[in-house]
């Protein structure tokens, strides 16, 4: 298995015709844990997944690549009924086109049909649990508009994947959903898993994953990061750096000018200002003191917001420029690098071959199976 497991995705889906024999070893969970470690380190691995317009929606996935000519291809058109106005949430793998469509919870019934809703995905793999998990934020504006966010986990003790639920403003309502045993939505007991408030500041965005938990924006007396272990089910907070902490921006600043990441297997946090944008990433996870300022950059007028999407080697991260105002987006990436020459700063693809309409995130190519037992 050994070679098996560093061969892509697409290859081994097509070697799973040859026989029963190379079905069923390909099929084997054991490869697909293997094929999942060794594809984490691998940049060949590492796919830009974004939609595209025309009129349809359509998903397409972009190679990450600091040298090469980037390349992208179209893997899925959106049906008809997938939208998340007709209430359908569906787990996908990109790569093997593999999917299962979640039920709805009981809870999101309750909101008015007239409300806009949007939603937000985070997909992560637990080692201890041995199970996936959806980690799910309602973000229920009372007066202006309610949505979900979501995040995906593994969870290898009881080998399931599961879905939480969270509501901004109603936090006894919080849900988690298993896979495995096509059970119903269950509302998390709040006098066990440590924290009475569990409010996201910001909707619309990934949930970053590191060290066994989702993480979001959160407001106690300060601004805070708010953590949801997927193992134990507890919640948790981390402080942000001090100019961050002391900021007083009202929740539509928020949305735009503030947010957290994954970048390298470590959290984020970026700040958006007029005349700069600021990036620090945590060295020594939830230690206040390791936050580490990894650039400023001076940005001109007309961007909208900035968000980090992947981080090469050598601290080399990829921004995404957003610089609509409320119609139509105009993304633009940039590589930004602060080495001992200075700054560095250059547009990314190289060839600009990749064009973007709406929403992005970077996935690791995987043989792994939202649909349990196959």
């Amino acid at each position: 298995m050994g070679i098996l497991s560093k061969l892509p995705v697409k290859s081994l889906v097509r070697f799973k015709c040859v026989s029963k024999f190379w079905n069923t070893l390909i099929s084997h969970s054991y490869l697909k844990k293997q094929h999942l470690i060794h594809a984490k380190n691998q940049l060949s691995s590492q796919k830009l997944l974004f939609i595209k317009w025309d009129p349809n929606c359509h998903f397409w996935s972009s190679s990450l690549s600091l040298v090469q000519l980037v390349k992208d291809t179209r893997i899925f058109d959106c049906p008809s009924n997938s939208y998340p106005e007709n209430g359908i949430t569906v787990l996908w793998n990109p790569s093997t086109r593999e999917s299962v469509l979640l039920p709805k919870s009981s809870l999101s019934s309750t909101h008015d049909d007239d409300i806009d809703v949007g939603s937000t995905y985070g997909l992560a793999y637990d080692s201890t649990s041995d199970d996936y998990k959806v980690l799910e934020i309602d973000i229920n504006v009372e007066e202006d508009y309610a949505g979900c966010t979501y995040g995906l986990a593994f969870d290898p003790i009881s080998d399931d994947y599961k879905v939480f639920r969270i509501n901004m403003f109603r936090t006894d309502d919080n849900e988690i959903f298993a896979l495995k045993n096509n059970a119903s939505w269950r509302i998390i007991d709040h006098k066990i898993s440590g924290r009475t408030d569990s409010s996201m500041l910001t909707g619309g965005e990934y949930l970053p994953f590191v060290h066994g938990a989702f993480h979001w924006l959160g407001m106690l007396s300060r601004f805070r990061v708010v953590s949801f272990n997927i193992s134990d089910e507890m919640y948790g907070e981390i402080s942000l750096p001090e100019i961050v902490c002391c900021l007083t921006l009202s929740k539509s600043e928020v949305e735009v000018d503030v947010g957290v990441s994954l970048l390298g297997e470590m959290l984020s946090v970026y700040y958006k200002h007029e005349s700069f944008f600021i990036l620090w990433v945590m060295n020594d996870y939830a230690v206040k003191d390791s936050w580490m300022n990894l650039f400023t950059i001076p940005i001109s007028t007309g961007v909208y917001r900035i968000i980090p999407t992947y981080m090469f080697s050598d601290d080399v991260v990829l921004l995404c420029f957003d610089h609509h105002y409320g119609v139509k987006p105009d993304y633009l990436y940039r590589v930004i690098f602060s080495g001992a020459f200075g700054l560095s700063d250059r547009m990314w693809p190289l060839d600009g071959a990749v064009t973007i309409d709406e929403d992005d995130c970077v996935y690791t190519e995987s043989l792994m199976s939202p649909r349990l037992g196959h």
